[in-house]
């Protein structure tokens, strides 16, 4: 049973999704005015000016944040320094390093991503990798490809599985109306200025809500003081997926004091296994390092099996984590190391499986030597401790700020 959890508070909004009563993602935006959103800037559409391109294809844009937004030109770009040019964020700021943008330009819809194809690009119609029947996959891009405009491309998301043609076809013009107007506007405004979204700071982002919302969610808690917050949050929803709305419930009490437990222990260095094992968690500026131990698990048979049922308990924990933390980029994990390929076969496909389950594209590069296997998982927003902890001013070791925050759910 899936669940989602809006909390609406003075110092930010806290988005939730649990599955079966187990946290599984949590999103962190902070506010203005006690109000509006004023987290991620992922997906904003913004007409910049380019400040300045560096040797090979780089080049900082001013975007309107506290600092500039960086981009990597394709070849043959022909842009100039000074020259309005139009852009859409794909990272938010981590640390030192500004806004990462692209020049392709999309709208994501729950059923179909819509882009705006540049000259050099040929029209084409991706499908979901998580759409795993043939016939279906069939099915959808050939509905796909007869309903899309001429100068678009798209990407047939995995919750059009099923769909039928009329509401396909429904959102497809929805959202090419919507970038028409976009790109209209760019022609003439005056750089910076985000085009889209037209309220910059919602209360709720619709790109998040269009990523979390599915049919298969049995209710969704929405707390807040206000009646006008919990309908224009209810409003965003029934524009994504009106089955939803009858499901959607105000609370004014908080409603992620259920699961404080469970975020208190995403932030923790260590996390048991049930096998008795268990793995600590590392993040630095480069890479995540995730490393298993056998802990108390010393196994009631032989050695090989003792490790192979912790490395298995260890991939499920672990996929589980990164989706739930959101870390991203290099990941290492350092499995124990097991000598038979058999046994590397079987966590590698156990881990796939369960890195299968989280909607951001992570790449499993394998084994890269002794019993460590290297991932890569795109960046867009930062890791939750980048919200809930800050580094101790004298050693520079992590400290929680969760116990005033978990004033605001209890």
């Amino acid at each position: 049973m899936k669940r989602l959890y809006i909390d609406h508070r003075p110092d930010a909004i806290y988005t939730a999704l649990t599955e079966n009563g187990k946290l599984t993602e949590l999103f962190i935006d902070t506010v203005t005015d006690n109000t509006k959103s004023s987290g991620s800037w992922v997906g904003r559409i913004i007409v910049g000016r380019l400040k300045t391109i560096l040797p090979g294809q780089f080049a900082f844009i001013d975007i309107g944040g506290k600092k500039n937004a960086f981009i990597n030109l394709h070849k043959g770009h022909g842009l100039k320094a000074g020259q309005p040019v139009l852009v859409q964020v794909e990272k938010d700021a981590v640390g030192t390093k500004g806004m990462c943008v692209g020049l392709e330009i999309s709208l994501k819809g729950r059923l179909i991503v819509l882009y705006a194809q540049r000259k050099e690009q040929a029209q084409g119609v991706g499908i979901s990798r998580k759409i795993t029947n043939e016939k279906e996959a069939r099915r959808l891009r050939k509905i796909v490809w007869k309903l899309l405009p001429a100068g678009y491309g798209a990407i047939v998301r995995t919750n059009a599985e099923g769909q039928p043609k009329p509401a396909i076809a429904e959102e497809i013009e929805h959202l090419h109306k919507t970038l028409v107007d976009i790109i209209t506007r760019a022609e003439y405004i005056l750089p910076p200025a985000t085009l889209y979204p037209v309220l910059q700071e919602s209360i709720i982002s619709q790109d998040l809500l269009s990523d979390l919302l599915s049919e298969d969610i049995e209710e969704i808690q929405i707390s807040t003081n206000t009646a006008e917050t919990f309908a224009e949050i209810k409003n965003a929803i029934h524009e994504l997926l009106p089955i939803l709305t009858a499901r959607t419930h105000k609370t004014d009490a908080p409603c992620l004091s259920a699961i404080t437990s469970q975020i208190k222990a995403a932030l923790q260095k260590e996390v048991r296994l049930s096998c008795g094992g268990y793995i600590t968690i590392e993040q630095t500026e480069a890479c995540v390092v995730i490393d298993v131990n056998t802990g108390s698990n010393v196994g009631n048979t032989d050695y090989r099996t003792t490790i192979l049922e912790t490395n298995l308990d260890a991939a499920v924990v672990i996929a589980a984590q990164i989706r739930l933390r959101n870390l991203s980029g290099i990941i290492i994990i350092d499995f124990i190391d097991m000598p038979k390929e058999a046994d590397k076969t079987a966590l590698l496909t156990t881990l796939e499986a369960e890195i299968k389950k989280d909607r951001i594209k992570t790449e499993i590069a394998g084994f890269i030597g002794l019993g460590m296997v290297q991932l890569t998982r795109r960046k867009s927003r930062p890791p939750i401790s980048h919200f809930l902890t800050s580094k101790c001013p004298h050693c520079g070791g992590q400290l929680e700020e969760l116990q005033n925050r978990t004033e605001v759910f209890c």
